[in-house]
């Protein structure tokens, strides 16, 4: 006689079967579901500050400095535009002041002159005298420039009266960018700040006077 099993024994072991394929199947929806939130998660853009556009700080930065300056000259003297007023009475003198400056660069260039041409070497005195006498004698071509600068200015008008206050005000900027504001470059921003003040202050008087020279 053939036995047959009860169907009820069979059936522990058809479950045990299934586990295995519920687990996995669990797990592979687990990782899809992983997956999205990964996927969701990069795809909202994160909310970075806004940087304040570079040309506004630059603005701001020497706004304010010139602003200080004009202040503190109004506080002094009692006249806000007094820095123009000064730059009035410079640009009547820009002769005068281009041939000062000619005057050192000369004096300058005859020093280096007289080196480039080893007028230095020349034997006994005349070697030591070489370098103070062309510088000396460069300096006084210099001085004597100021009529030839004035007949330059007549000859370009209105182009002389326009350049005016900028030639005016060029080397007095020069000096405040050379002593003060290079200077303090490395420094913090408050102390660049405050070494801005002349140089913004010096180049905001020659803009409000510059319209008044071209009207």
């Amino acid at each position: 006689m053939k036995l047959k099993l009860p169907a009820r024994a069979a059936a522990p072991a058809a479950a045990a079967a299934k586990v295995p394929a519920q687990g996995k199947k669990s797990t592979k929806a687990a990782r899809t579901k992983a997956k999205k939130k990964k996927l969701k998660t990069a795809a909202v853009p994160q909310a970075t500050p806004a940087e304040p556009d570079p040309r506004i700080r630059w603005a701001l930065f020497n706004g304010t400095a010139a602003a200080a300056g004009h202040l503190a000259i109004w506080s002094l003297i009692g006249d806000p535009m007094a820095g123009a007023d000064f730059m009035a009475r410079m640009t009547v003198s820009v002769p005068e002041l281009a041939a000062a400056g000619l005057t050192v660069g000369a004096l300058v260039a005859g020093w280096k002159g007289a080196v480039l041409i080893q007028l230095h070497k020349l034997p006994g005195m005349f070697g030591l005298a070489a370098r103070p006498a062309a510088a000396v004698g460069a300096a006084m071509w210099g001085q004597g420039t100021a009529p030839l600068v004035r007949d330059v200015m007549y000859a370009i008008e209105p182009w002389g009266t326009t350049l005016a206050p900028l030639l005016a005000a060029g080397p007095v900027a020069a000096a405040c960018w050379w002593g003060v504001d290079r200077r303090a470059r490395q420094s913090t921003r408050p102390v660049r700040w405050l070494a801005r003040v002349p140089l913004a202050t010096v180049t905001v008087s020659s803009l409000l006077y510059a319209p008044g020279v071209v009207l």
